[in-house]
């Protein structure tokens, strides 16, 4: 019945959020050469609207009385940093600057950020369409969690790196995705998007792996799950990562890849 009320609660305010065109958003300049001049122009960088159910730029928010990561999402998700026992960290986490639009912060495998159990994400059903953006980068050997879904019971989905590839990992769909990267250390963005009846996955800009939803199974999961970035979920976190992260977007629609230039 929780979920259920979440749900019913999302629907109402994604529409209200589609309608005005979100609350929050990331500007970039675009830079114009002209004759004698150059002009920046302030455009929006990935837009924010109801559907978008978390969007992680690596910025320490001041808000938070422990470290943690602003979701410039509607729902306000905001990720902790946590040891690998969901405990607290000793000393915090510090973002960089060389972010697409904020800060970057590293992974050594000693932390992980996750959704609280009473975030609004941690209690919604995704669904089976959706679309995830992943901006991060990797010069390790072992394979590290990048991004996850799932809970301290059970893992939904799981996308791994190291410097050489990706795995995406689906249990409930008994897929498992390797993605051979660019050179090893320099930024990589992934695309996974679901329509509900097929995956695909892009790698700057390019398809390089998909497959067809197996009917009887959802393609993340039936129930409500949390969002991780730099470790598995689990009773324990599994497999850390080992590198750097830029931004990690969610989205409950099929929306497109938001990496690749606008079309002419």
């Amino acid at each position: 019945m929780k979920i259920a009320k979440t749900s019913l609660s999302l629907a109402v305010m994604a529409f209200a959020l589609t309608a005005c065109g979100g609350d929050d958003t990331r500007y970039v300049d675009r830079v114009t050469e002209v004759p004698g001049d150059t002009i920046d122009n302030p455009v929006e960088y990935m837009p924010v609207d109801g559907h978008v159910l978390g969007f992680w730029v690596m910025d320490a928010d001041a808000d938070c009385e422990e470290f943690c990561v602003n979701d410039y999402s509607a729902y306000g998700n905001p990720l902790y940093a946590l040891d690998g026992n969901y405990q607290e960290l000793e000393a915090a986490p510090r973002s960089e600057e060389g972010g697409a639009v904020g800060g970057v912060l590293g992974f050594d495998g000693t932390y992980q950020l996750s959704t609280r159990e009473n975030s609004v994400l941690a209690n919604t059903v995704i669904g089976e369409a959706f679309a995830l953006h992943v901006r991060a980068r990797s010069a390790a050997d072992p394979q590290g969690s990048v991004f996850s879904l799932g809970s301290q019971g059970a893992l939904a989905f799981d996308l791994q790196m190291n410097g050489a590839v990706a795995v995406l990992n689906f249990p409930n769909q008994e897929r498992r995705l390797v993605v051979a990267l660019g050179d090893a250390g320099t930024w990589q963005e992934l695309w996974v998007g679901s329509d509900g009846n097929h995956v695909t996955v892009q790698l700057d800009c390019e398809t390089v792996a998909e497959f067809d939803r197996s009917a009887g199974m959802p393609i993340l999961s039936s129930h409500a799950t949390g969002a991780m970035v730099g470790a598995a979920w689990g009773s324990t976190t599994r497999t850390p990562f080992q590198g750097d992260v830029d931004l990690v977007r969610l989205s409950g629609s099929d929306e497109a890849n938001l990496f690749c230039p606008e079309s002419d």
